[in-house]
């Protein structure tokens, strides 16, 4: 899998670090930034030294020095837990976004605002002498509450929304266009997962889920995102990192922050 967002500890690597040339800080931080994008590094050094854009003369100067922060066969500890720590949530919201899927013909029969806005309106030249037969039926689906989460019981709206995310990419929806559906939506997340259940359900989806976007952004009834989630929090989700609310803070990779996305603890 890919892993476009990489957990840093300023703090720790600095107190790890502090006997680092400027030259070494430089190659040490080339080696792991390679290494968390190919899950390991080769155990060759002109390689090796390829990674560090260095000469091979130059590379063997700080080799040891370097060697020391990895394992025989230049593994790291500590990146591998935080891939695996990745790997398993990237994989709980996976298996969450594929049961999530089994409800969109269910929630497809609740239209959302979104939805209703792509079907012309009936006019009163138009309307037929069963129309007020069919009125009580429309009611009874304005009087239903939308707390009710179309997906399976125990997974949250929320929760449901980011695991889906990479499943739609198969069909043409972007990850950039769901977290704009999730910001028109005023962040409700419920409302988001409606249009996309009758996006997945389309001929085209990626041109079905665009046309709420639009109609959306037309209609002016599009809240503003919610100030309870910094953008920090959105941002991370969207890219599959599982970030929960703990008390006043947030957690992240085992990380205490604030709203502002500070590190306060673990």
């Amino acid at each position: 899998m890919s892993h476009p967002w990489m957990p840093f500890y300023p703090g720790d690597y600095l107190a790890d670090t502090v006997h680092l040339s400027t030259l070494e800080h430089g190659a040490y931080l080339m080696l792991i930034l390679h290494y968390w994008r190919n899950e390991g590094l080769p155990d060759d050094d002109t390689k090796l030294a390829r990674i560090v854009r260095l000469p091979l003369e130059q590379w063997l100067e700080i080799r040891p020095t370097l060697a020391d922060f990895f394992a025989p066969g230049w593994r790291h500890k500590r990146i591998d837990t935080e891939l695996q720590v990745t790997q398993e949530k990237y994989q709980r919201r996976a298996a969450a976004g594929r049961q999530g899927g089994l409800a969109s013909g269910r929630a497809k029969q609740k239209p959302t605002h979104a939805q209703a806005m792509l079907q012309p309106e009936q006019s009163t030249a138009e309307a037929g002498p069963n129309q007020s037969q069919s009125q009580p039926q429309s009611q009874s689906h304005q009087g239903e509450s939308q707390s009710a989460t179309p997906g399976p019981t125990g997974i949250s709206a929320e929760d449901r929304f980011w695991a889906r995310l990479e499943d739609l990419k198969d069909k043409g929806i972007s990850r950039t266009r769901c977290t704009e559906l999730l910001a028109l939506t005023g962040h409700d997340f419920i409302e988001a997962n409606r249009a996309l259940d009758g996006a997945e359900q389309a001929a085209k989806p990626g041109q079905y889920l665009g046309a709420i976007i639009r109609n959306l952004q037309q209609s002016g009834k599009a809240s503003s995102p919610s100030p309870q989630v910094p953008s920090w929090v959105t941002e991370r989700r969207a890219t599959g990192v599982l970030v929960e609310r703990d008390g006043r803070h947030w957690r992240c990779l085992g990380e205490l922050l604030n709203e502002a996305g500070e590190a306060v603890g673990w």
